[in-house]
């Protein structure tokens, strides 16, 4: 066995026992019939053949606009195989989690000598917020393992044609787990165009990640026209854009943003299920307009609320990250809490650090970062969205070391 699987294995059975003591103690916590954003209804609606549909708020079972299909489409997978069972699910994905943390290793590896690599890959495994996200039934461990596998691919075969049809595929998988990511072609184009190649080339390798990104999404967006009217994704980011407008709404009045977002609801309806296509347009259309009133209105506060968001992705502990999903809300360890904010203030500063010292090289993991962390601001960020970039910043920290080692 060379040394890289040797190292390949031992990150993952690390990785995996963690995520799996991990699950043992918090399992019995939590709820049997739990299901966040109604991800389990849609996989146990899928695997008997009822299509992509869930009980709305209004206790009619309609079909779903808001979530998009891979993440249901897994868990109905598993539904097949082992039965709707909460504990298949959470085994799966702590596998899933130590994957990635291997994947991570790979990207390093990439630029850095091997017990640097390694350590990128070690402190995945042991971050406390990725370990107990594997214990969540949503979205952010199965796009979490689709973002850095696509990452790998523009890293380690940016030369090939077909790395770049193979890395599109993936995003779009990605895209189809959570729609943050439908506009990562755009940073794509970018990294195409800073190849040290010819042009012709790069306009190859875009046309080759687009021809594996574009299919795909079009299917589903052929689907949601089909039901709305409307070629989309997913309503989820016109839904977070209006719940943005509806803190910016409470701030100055005192209230509570769930206390408007109610009364906004009542008045013209939730644009995660649709009722017919007339209702779900005016609905549309009323959050946008709400959404882009309430954003002029108070840019200052829009803009405060983005800094916040920012920072509650980069160093938020994830104290709370179970709480909705338990049985009862568990202690808060804030000393521990407080040794993990400023391990992470230590990780992105590193990221910085090894960001300058890659230079060009760091373009994927840069650009990655800066999209997601970008996108993901907001009254409703919080550590549950530092996920998908904790492997990056990983990257990055090990390359910021090796800076600071050659500064002594």
């Amino acid at each position: 066995m060379s040394a890289t699987a040797k190292t390949s294995t031992a990150i993952f059975v690390v990785a995996l026992a963690l995520r799996l003591i991990t699950l043992a103690c918090v399992l019995p916590t939590l709820r049997a019939d739990v299901d966040p954003d109604s991800y389990r209804s849609l996989a146990r609606n899928l695997a008997e053949g009822k299509g992509f549909v869930a009980v709305a708020p209004n206790g009619r079972e309609l079909p779903n606009v808001a979530r998009t299909p891979a993440y249901p489409l897994f868990l109905a997978g598993l539904i097949c195989v082992g039965g709707d069972r909460l504990g298949l699910f959470l085994v799966v994905q702590c596998a899933l989690g130590a994957l990635t943390c291997v994947l991570t290793f790979r990207i390093a590896a990439r630029w850095l000598r091997p017990w640097l690599a390694t350590l990128a890959g070690f402190l995945v495994a042991v971050d406390p917020n990725s370990i107990l996200r594997c214990a969540d039934l949503r979205t952010e461990t199965l796009f979490t393992l689709l973002l850095v596998c696509a990452a790998c691919l523009m890293v380690w075969r940016s030369d090939r044609g077909w790395g770049w049809f193979a890395s599109g595929l993936v995003w779009s998988l990605a895209a189809l787990t959570r729609p943050i990511a439908v506009w990562i072609w755009v940073m794509a184009s970018v990294m195409v165009f800073v190849e040290r190649v010819p042009w012709r080339n790069r306009i190859v390798y875009l046309a080759a990640f687009l021809a594996g990104f574009v299919p795909l999404i079009a299917v589903w967006a052929t689907r949601n026209h089909a039901v709305t009217g409307r070629y989309l994704l997913s309503s989820i980011s016109t839904y977070n854009l209006m719940f943005r407008a509806e803190a910016i709404e409470a701030e100055p009045q005192g209230r509570k943003v769930e206390d408007i977002e109610q009364e906004f609801q009542k008045q013209y309806g939730d644009i995660q299920f649709v009722e017919s296509r007339e209702r779900f347009e005016q609905s549309f259309e009323a959050y946008q307009t709400s959404a882009v009133q309430a954003f002029a209105r108070s840019p200052r506060i829009a803009f405060k609320q983005a800094l916040l968001g920012w920072g509650k992705l980069l160093f938020g502990p994830g104290a709370h990250a179970l709480d909705n999903a338990r049985n009862q809300a568990g202690p808060v360890a804030r000393r521990w809490s407080l040794v993990y904010v400023l391990a992470l203030v230590a990780v992105v500063s590193l990221s910085v650090l090894g960001a300058w010292r890659l230079g060009r090289e760091a373009i994927v993991p840069v650009m990655l970062t800066l999209y997601f962390v970008g996108l993901a601001s907001g009254p409703e960020s919080n550590s549950r969205f530092r996920v998908p970039v904790t492997p990056l910043l990983a990257v990055l920290a090990a390359a910021g070391i090796r800076e600071v080692e050659r500064g002594k």
